[in-house]
């Protein structure tokens, strides 16, 4: 189970906000995760000069 590395409470919740699903602690009210709901959307963001 995953747990706030602020606070170390376990009580999780999912909030969604617009493309993203926030994880926040609800003891402490600390994000502990970002996730993108449909990461296909941050292509738009790539540089192609960019090169690996």
């Amino acid at each position: 189970m995953q747990q706030c590395k602020s606070c170390g409470g376990d009580s999780l919740v999912k909030v969604p906000e617009f493309e993203k699903e926030l994880t926040v602690c609800l003891d402490c009210g600390e994000v502990v995760s970002i996730r993108f709901v449909n990461p296909s959307i941050l292509k738009k963001y790539i540089n192609p000069d960019y090169k690996k």
